[in-house]
């Protein structure tokens, strides 16, 4: 099933997929077109436009997550404290900048590219949407005001339930440089545009098969692939790789899109594409679009087991009825707003909620980019930089980074104990953010096994 995105995408520009049918060799081969191997491929020829690229992905360019998500172009800002941790505080902070620096490059590409009404730098407000919640951004504002940094505006009660137009909002911050923006036209505008500039690109080729060595060989069903390195853009699907299935967690989130409410959504103050989400671990997350739609998502759908992903989370949600219930939770003037659309779409969780960057152990000339953790829009342009970097053998200020991993690290229990435990854990968060919606106190049990999820499934601030 496709997405409203990828649907209204297509409609402006319908798809013509060129399927590799011949074997072929060059010098950089990405799997995966998506934000990151496509950022990755252009960035590549901003450095070096000898460089041969060649991009297989195996349905369309903006079919997977980017084209499935919320369209919140964010920073690193919300992930400050795990990323200082990680990196030190001099890179740490240039990685934050470089976050903020992304926004503004995507939004440069889209006016340079006719997206310009598509991209509405509106910001993003951060809330509580019960009790429990209010103060969940503070440790974050801390740690950023350690390193001299206040992306963030602490608001008033009421400037929160006036920016997000409810009163379930009771308190929240706001970051003004995170952006909306409609994925699926980034995503196929960017395929566009790399083609324009010589990257070869090939849809309908999945990789069959992934062979290590001086030269690394990727096969498909009706051809090989022979390159200097390759770069798996794949993120979610990066989990069926054996290699990265206990350090990245697929789990897919849910979106719906109301039919066309302008008006309403005027009356309520939710007309100028700001994103919101709230401090859950189960996230609500929502923007309008420029005619006049309201999109609505949930995290913290299905798992897959034992690392079958396959196309299983690109179907229609199953959750749109909850989640028609919880706008109007939110919004009561748009119950009844109607749903025109509602999917779902694989995200992925890592043990630290940022991406993993590196090369593959024992095949220094693979390497890869995944793990956005919910927030891939915006920090996929940092990736194509982290990956032209590895790609091309660089020896700066990205391959050097300690973003760059040496080898994938594992935080999830082999199965069958990470499907049951992972089910049982997500199904006791809900029943206890249920109970802090109501304003009860959440049961011992629920509250003790919420707590055995790793830190990569704390709060994430957007799908």
């Amino acid at each position: 099933m496709r997405s409203f995105w990828l649907e209204q995408a297509l409609d402006a520009e319908p798809a013509s997929p060129v399927p590799l049918d011949h074997d072929l060799s060059t010098d950089v081969c990405i799997v995966g077109g998506g934000f990151t191997g496509l950022w990755t491929a252009l960035e590549i020829k901003r450095r070096d436009r000898s460089v041969d690229v060649t991009v297989i992905e195996a349905d369309l360019c903006g079919s997977g997550a980017s084209g499935r998500n919320g369209g919140f172009a964010m920073t690193w800002m919300s992930k400050a404290a795990k990323l200082l941790e990680i990196c030190g505080g001099q890179e740490g902070v240039r990685l934050l900048r470089a976050s903020e620096d992304a926004v503004r490059a995507i939004g440069a590409f889209c006016d340079s590219h006719g997206l310009g009404a598509h991209f509405r730098q509106h910001g993003w407000l951060w809330t509580a949407s019960n009790r429990r919640q209010i103060g969940a951004w503070q440790s974050t504002l801390d740690v950023l005001a350690r390193h001299g940094l206040e992306p963030f505006d602490v608001l008033a009660p009421a400037q929160v339930a006036a920016l997000g137009g409810s009163e379930r909002h009771l308190a929240g911050v706001f970051e003004g440089s995170v952006a909306t923006v409609q994925p699926a036209l980034l995503a196929r505008t960017l395929a566009r545009v790399a083609s324009e500039q010589g990257v070869h690109i090939y849809e309908r080729t999945a990789m069959t098969g992934l062979q290590g060595g001086a030269r690394p060989v990727v096969r498909t069903r009706e051809a090989r692939v022979t390159a200097e390195a390759v770069v798996l853009a794949l993120n979610a699907w990066a989990h069926e790789l054996p290699v990265f299935r206990r350090s990245i967690l697929p789990i897919a989130s849910d979106v719906v899109m109301t039919r066309p409410v302008p008006d309403r959504l005027h009356a309520v103050g939710l007309d100028t594409g700001i994103a919101i989400s709230d401090s859950r671990m189960l996230v609500n997350y929502y923007r309008s679009t420029p005619d006049g739609r309201l999109c609505f998502g949930k995290g913290g759908g299905a798992i897959p087991f034992a690392g079958r992903l396959g196309r299983r989370f690109d179907d229609a949600s199953p959750r749109r009825e909850a989640i028609a219930r919880e706008i109007g939770r939110f919004y009561p003037t748009l119950a009844d707003a109607g749903i025109a659309a509602a999917w779902r779409g694989p995200a992925t969780r890592t043990a630290t909620g940022l991406p993993h960057f590196g090369r593959m152990p024992g095949a220094a000339a693979i390497v890869y980019g995944h793990g956005y953790t919910g927030n891939g829009v915006g920090p996929s342009h940092v990736g194509g930089q982290f990956l032209a970097s590895l790609a091309l053998g660089a020896r700066d200020e990205w391959s050097q980074s300690p973003m760059v991993e040496r080898r994938p690290a594992r935080f999830l229990p082999p199965e069958p104990v990470r499907y049951a435990g992972g089910q049982l854990v997500r199904a006791a968060v809900g029943r206890k953010e249920a109970a802090e919606d109501a304003g009860r106190e959440p049961g011992r049990l629920d509250t003790a096994l919420a707590g055995l999820a790793p830190s990569g499934l704390a709060p994430v601030r957007k799908p």
